[in-house]
C-alpha cells in the first residue's frame, strides 16, 4: 500500500516522480522502507522565451558566452509553436520540477521547512577516503565539486526492499544496484534506469540537472551545433602494423583516451570556438578553430570527473570477488561509470540535443595526436613500437625500467596514464590494420579482427585455428619452440582438410551465418544474388517468410539451377552433406589462415597433393 502525504518527517528515498494535471507526484521510500507519495501542488510545465511581454521575467546565464540574459518564462501545456523562439519547451515536466528544487533520485532526503533536501555532503571517514584516493586539484572548482557530490552520491547505503515495493519487474542483484547507483548518477527515476542502456538520456539528465541548478539556460539542439551540420568527422587514428611474429609484445593502453582528452584539454561544448580573443592560438591539433583557456568547461569536468572515479576508486577494486554490499556496489559503479565514459566521445556526434559536430571533431583529434606523439616518442625512445591503433601503442621486447620511465614521461606530458598491464608471449601482427592475435603469458589467446574469428565465419574453420594457436601457445617460450610449433600447425590444416575431402565434417560446423540488410523478396530481381539472399529465396520457396534484419543460415554447394538462375548455397536446413562445395571450402578455410600464417612465414603447400587436389 502507499501512502499519500502533502507533509512529512523523517528521512526517505526519492525512487520515482510523474506529473499529473497541475502538480507533480513524488515518490519516495520511507527510512523503514514503506513507499509513499509526496505532493507538490501547482506546478506548471514551461518554456523560456526572448518575447519579455509573454511571461514571468527571469534572468539565465548563457552557456556560451556567460552573459547574463533576461527571459519571460511562460507556462504551457502541449506543443509550443513553431513560431515562438522557445528553450527547454521538451524537459519532462516532473524532471523539469526535480531540476529546480534540486531534488536527487536515489538519494535519502530530509523534510526541512515543507521541501525535501537531498543528503549530498561528505563527513568524517568518508571525506578523509575521498580526499585521500582522488587528490583531486581543488583549485579545478569545477571538476572538485563534480566529484566530490558524485563520491558522496554512490557512496550511500543502498536499501535493501523489495523489486515490486519499487514497482519494478524482479531481478538480479546486479540490476537492483545498477539501477540505484545510476538513479543517482543520471539523476533519473529508478523506472527509468532499470534495466536502461540509453546513455545518452544518463548524460542529459546529468547535464540539465547542472545547467538547472545554477541558473544556465539549456541550449536549444540548433545553437549546440555552432552552424555546423556535418553527422559524421574524423575518427581515430591507426598506425599500419609491421606485419610479423613478436616475442615479449607490450601493449601500453590509455586510459580511457577520450576521456581523458575531454578532460585535460577542456574540451565542452562552450569551450570550443569560445568569443575570447585571448585564446584564439590555443588551437585543436590540425584544426582552425581554438579552445578556451579561460574557464573551466562543465561537459569536461563532468566527464573527467566521472574518469577519475572510475580509475581510481572503482577498477582497482573492479576485479576483487563480491562479497558484501560494498563489493556489489563497486562492482556496478565500475561497468556503469564505464558505459558512460565510452559513450562520451559518441553522444557529441550522434545524438539529437547532445551533438555538436566541431566538440566530437575536437575529441578525435587531440585522441590522434596524443596517439601519434606517443607513438613518434616511443621511436625516439628505441623502444620499437610495432603497431598503433586508436588508444593502443604495441612495443617490441622493450626493457622493464624503460616501459616505466616512458609511462611517467607520457604522464607528465599529457597527463594521461598509460596502463602497461597487458603483454604477450607472442604476438602476430598481420598486414592489415586491427586484424592480429597475441598469447597471453599463460597460453591463453587473444584474438582481433581476424577474418578467420568472426562469429559469422563457420565452425569449422574457428575450431581449426583454435587448434593451430593452440600448437602455438606450447612454442610460447622460445623461438626455437616456436618454430617447432608452426611445423605442427601445418599438420593440423593438412589433417582440416582430409576431413573435407572425406566429408566427416558435421553441416552445422560449416555453416555460414548472416543477416539480412534488404528485403529478400525487393533483391530477388538483382542481377548479382549474393549468397544469403540466395538462401533467404529458398527458404521462402519452401514456405517460410524471412523478413529483413533475420539471420540466415546457410552452406556452399555445387552450383545448380533455380530457373534461369545459377545459385552456390543452400540454407543448412535443405542441404545434404553429399552437396558441399569442398572446393570452395578449401580455398576459404587457407585464404582465411594465410592471414595469420603470412606473418609467420608459415607456407601452406598448395603444390602437395593432400591440399592441392580442390584447390
Amino acid at each position: 500500500m502507499v501512502t499519500e502525504l502533502t507533509a512529512r518527517e523523517g528521512p526517505a528515498w526519492l525512487i520515482d516522480t510523474s506529473y499529473e494535471a497541475g502538480h507533480v507526484v513524488l515518490r519516495l521510500l520511507s527510512e523503514d522502507l514503506v513507499p509513499f507519495r509526496f505532493i507538490i501542488p501547482d506546478f506548471q510545465p514551461y518554456y523560456l522565451t526572448s518575447d519579455l511581454d509573454r511571461g514571468e521575467l527571469v534572468e539565465k546565464e548563457d552557456l556560451f558566452t556567460s552573459n547574463k540574459r533576461r527571459l519571460a518564462k511562460v507556462n504551457h501545456e502541449g506543443r509550443v509553436s513553431k513560431n515562438i523562439q522557445a528553450w527547454e519547451a521538451d524537459i519532462d515536466p516532473a524532471l523539469s520540477c526535480i531540476y529546480d528544487k534540486r531534488l536527487r533520485f536515489g538519494l535519502l532526503h530530509d523534510f526541512r521547512n515543507n521541501v525535501w533536501v537531498p543528503r549530498t555532503s561528505l563527513e568524517g571517514e568518508t571525506l578523509s577516503r575521498f580526499q585521500n584516493l582522488l587528490k583531486v586539484d581543488e583549485k579545478d572548482h569545477l571538476k572538485y565539486g563534480l566529484l566530490k557530490e558524485i563520491y558522496s552520491s554512490v557512496t550511500q547505503p543502498i536499501p535493501e526492499v523489495a523489486f515490486d515495493t519499487l514497482g519494478l519487474p524482479d531481478g538480479s542483484v546486479e540490476e537492483y544496484y545498477n539501477a540505484f547507483l545510476l538513479s543517482r548518477i543520471a539523476n533519473l527515476p529508478l523506472s527509468r534506469t532499470y534495466r536502461s542502456h540509453r546513455v545518452s538520456e544518463w548524460v542529459r539528465s546529468m547535464l540539465h540537472t547542472y545547467y538547472r541548478t545554477h541558473g544556465i539556460l539549456i541550449p536549444t539542439p540548433e545553437e549546440l551545433k555552432l552552424g555546423d551540420m556535418r553527422k559524421f568527422v574524423a575518427g581515430a587514428l591507426t598506425i599500419a602494423p609491421e606485419s610479423g611474429a613478436y616475442f615479449n609484445m607490450q601493449v601500453l593502453d590509455f586510459e580511457s583516451l577520450y576521456p581523458g582528452c575531454i578532460d585535460v584539454f577542456n574540451l565542452s561544448y562552450e569551450t570550443v570556438r569560445c568569443p575570447h580573443e585571448e585564446c584564439q592560438e590555443n588551437k585543436v591539433p590540425g584544426l582552425d578553430y581554438h579552445v578556451c583557456t579561460k574557464r573551466r568547461g562543465i561537459y569536461s569536468a563532468l566527464v573527467g570527473a566521472l574518469r577519475d572515479l572510475r580509475i581510481r576508486v572503482y577498477k582497482p577494486t573492479a576485479k576483487q570477488p563480491v562479497q558484501n554490499e560494498k563489493a556489489s556496489i563497486d562492482a556496478a559503479a565500475t561497468k556503469l561509470l564505464k558505459l558512460f565514459l565510452v559513450s562520451s566521445f559518441g553522444v557529441t556526434i550522434r545524438i539529437h540535443g547532445l551533438a555538436s559536430p566541431l566538440l566530437g571533431e575536437a575529441i578525435t583529434a587531440y585522441g590522434r595526436y596524443i596517439l601519434q606523439s606517443t607513438w613518434d616518442m616511443a621511436k625516439t625512445s628505441n623502444l620499437n613500437p610495432r603497431y598503433g591503433d586508436t588508444d593502443s601503442v604495441f612495443l617490441d621486447n622493450p626493457p622493464r625500467d624503460d616501459v616505466d620511465a616512458f609511462v611517467k614521461r607520457i604522464l607528465d606530458r599529457f597527463r594521461l596514464q598509460l596502463a602497461d598491464d597487458r603483454a604477450y608471449s607472442v604476438c602476430v601482427l598481420s598486414a592489415a590494420k586491427k586484424a592480429y592475435f597475441g598469447i597471453l603469458p599463460n597460453g591463453e589467446p587473444e584474438i582481433k579482427g581476424l577474418s578467420i574469428a568472426k562469429s559469422n565465419s563457420p565452425k569449422f574453420f574457428q575450431q581449426t585455428f583454435n587448434k593451430c594457436l593452440a600448437e602455438l601457445s606450447e612454442g610460447r617460450n622460445s623461438r626455437e619452440d616456436f618454430d617447432k610449433a608452426k611445423a605442427k600447425v601445418l599438420r593440423v590444416v593438412e589433417v582440416a582438410i582430409q576431413e573435407l575431402k572425406q566429408r566427416k565434417v558435421e553441416l552445422s560446423d560449416l555453416e555460414y551465418r548472416v543477416e539480412l540488410r534488404d528485403d529478400p523478396r525487393e533483391k530477388s530481381e538483382a542481377k548479382t544474388l549474393p549468397q544469403a539472399y540466395q538462401a533467404a529465396l529458398l527458404l521462402e520457396r519452401a514456405g517460410k517468410r524471412v523478413p529483413r534484419g533475420e539471420v540466415v543460415g546457410f552452406v556452399k554447394v555445387l552450383p545448380f539451377k533455380v530457373g534461369s538462375r545459377q545459385f552456390t548455397v543452400k540454407p543448412t536446413s535443405q542441404a545434404r552433406l553429399a552437396e558441399i562445395n569442398v572446393r570452395d571450402y578449401i580455398r576459404n578455410l587457407t585464404s582465411s589462415l594465410d592471414q595469420t600464417f603470412e606473418p609467420m612465414n608459415i607456407k601452406l603447400n598448395t603444390t602437395d597433393a593432400s591440399l592441392s587436389e580442390f584447390l
